[in-house]
């Protein structure tokens, strides 16, 4: 499964599982009912689970052992996770089974692809997972497919009891090992770390026609982003940035004009090609981890066909994706400083070549509030204040996590609390690039300048459009809401 697809299914697309899939699902199920019926001592199947993970279970109540095993798990708090997360997680899970390592039921599978189908969405929490595998949030989707708990559907909370009915669905009846094969894997940060990759690479695609546009604010000195300097290097991020400022460059009197341009601008302008290159090279690497764990087989215990063995094993530990999201973080926080350093550039020269509003004879009056168009230097301290959040944000969360269960579960990934801390940190330096636009539109004026390239022009254009419709005395936050949405709608496409 590609991120593509997952992120379509996500989005809301339907899914099918092939008859291929279904055999292996099928005959791994085979598998597991033949260790069973050999007597072996499997984890969470035969055996109890956690520190009780040697005590035999009762063959005769392996199956009544399952709706015991899911509650026993339940456990996330907090606000809700959004459907677009949720069917993520289900889809990403769906994908394990059809690798055929799960040795879950065929019914389960289809009944969890049946859920998606019908837009049934577990209601589950954010907060739950260690990144030891997202259980206590799973065990909600299980919970579901037997008829408990609470779902949306079109919209609507509901029990699933209603829902399942609504859909004419049943509930499923668990046999050995579902209810593991449910919860003991990472599909819900896998999921949300497929959707961190789509944002966050729309964000370095805004972040770099940003640049652009402060770049022809300032009069920088465009031979930064030449390609004789990016394949000198051989990033490939650095290749793609360079690239996409060119772009948005060319057209314009800038892109193709030393006269008059300081032969070096400060470094916030004159290294944006390796630092946003840099944290595109760890995106691509991200993307390649979140890919790798939502193609694995992280069942716990996993049915290797080949062998015919249950084996214990620890590939529910998605510790490639959380030290990537780890990386992502830090790399986001040079994207931020430089926007923030940038910003201070643009700020000193508007209010010097423009004025303060309100604050000296040659700014806008205030009588009537700021203007829109000045919003952004009433943001430079709000930002200032932001980007000292981002750099909390950038600190380690991996090694946070205590021992648990009687200390069994001595380590975990905090893959989860990574990923959220990751979007957190996105969310931070898109405001931090909003308020340096708005700023660097002040300083172009009022009036689209000719010199702008084709990329910046559009950009500066539909800005002036979106100003202008915002009336005098509008609050700046609110201006910079505005403006984020736009730029949201149509200018942070995928690369």
């Amino acid at each position: 499964m590609t991120l593509d697809e997952l992120i379509s299914v996500a989005d809301g697309a339907s899914v099918e599982l092939t008859v291929d899939a279904i055999e292996r699902i099928a005959e791994s199920r085979r598998v597991l009912d033949e260790a069973i019926a050999r007597g072996e001592a499997i984890y969470g199947v035969t055996t109890s689970v956690g520190h009780a993970r040697d005590e035999r279970l009762p063959l005769a109540d392996l199956r009544a052992w399952q709706p015991v095993l899911v509650e026993m798990h339940v456990g996330a708090m907090g606000p809700p996770l959004p459907a677009q997360r949720i069917r993520a997680g289900m889809a990403a899970r769906l994908n394990g089974f059809a690798r055929g390592g799960a040795g879950v039921s065929v019914a389960v599978a289809e009944s969890l692809a049946a859920l998606l189908n019908h837009r049934i969405h577990p209601l589950i929490p954010r907060d739950g997972s260690v990144g030891a595998g997202d259980l206590g949030q799973l065990a909600l989707v299980a919970r579901v497919l037997l008829g408990r708990g609470d779902v949306e559907m079109d919209g609507r909370q509901l029990s699933a009891a209603e829902a399942l009915q609504a859909a004419d669905l049943a509930p499923v009846t668990l046999e050995p090992k579902d209810a593991l094969a449910l919860m003991s894997s990472n599909a819900l940060s896998v999921g949300y770390g497929a959707l961190l990759v789509r944002r966050l690479d729309r964000l370095l695609t805004l972040a770099d026609l940003i640049v652009a546009t402060s770049m022809q604010a300032v009069h920088a000195n465009p031979s930064v982003v030449e390609s004789a300097v990016a394949s000198a290097r051989g990033s490939k991020g650095q290749e793609i940035t360079s690239e996409r400022i060119r772009r948005a460059l060319s057209g314009g009197s800038q892109a193709d004009a030393a006269t008059g341009l300081s032969v070096q601008d400060p470094l916030s302008f004159r290294v944006v090609p390796q630092v946003h290159g840099a944290c595109r090279d760890v995106l691509m690497a991200a993307a390649d981890a979140v890919v790798a764990e939502l193609n694995a087989a992280s069942d716990n215990p996993l049915v290797d066909v080949a062998s015919r063995r249950v084996l214990s094993n620890g590939n529910f530990h998605p510790m490639n994706v959380a030290l990537a999201a780890e990386s992502l973080r830090v790399a986001l926080g040079h994207v931020g400083l430089l926007s923030e350093r940038r910003m201070g550039h643009l700020w000193d020269t508007a209010v010097t070549s423009l004025g303060t509003p309100g604050a000296d004879a040659t700014g806008p009056p205030l009588a009537d509030g700021a203007p829109p168009a000045f919003a952004g230097l009433g943001l430079r301290y709000p930002a200032a204040a932001r980007y000292t959040r981002l750099r909390h944000l950038a600190q380690p969360v991996t090694l946070d996590v205590p021992p648990l269960d009687l200390a069994i579960e001595d380590h975990a990934s905090n893959a989860a609390e990574a990923l959220t801390m990751t979007e957190q940190a996105a969310g931070i330096v898109e405001d931090l690039l909003v308020v340096e636009l708005l700023i660097a539109v002040t300083l172009l004026g009022p009036v689209v300048p000719d010199r702008l390239g084709t990329g910046t022009r559009q950009l500066v254009a539909a800005l002036h459009e979106e100003l202008g419709r915002i009336p005098t005395g509008t609050l700046p936050g609110d201006v910079h809401r505005r403006v984020t949405e736009l730029l949201r709608k149509r200018f942070a496409g995928s690369s």
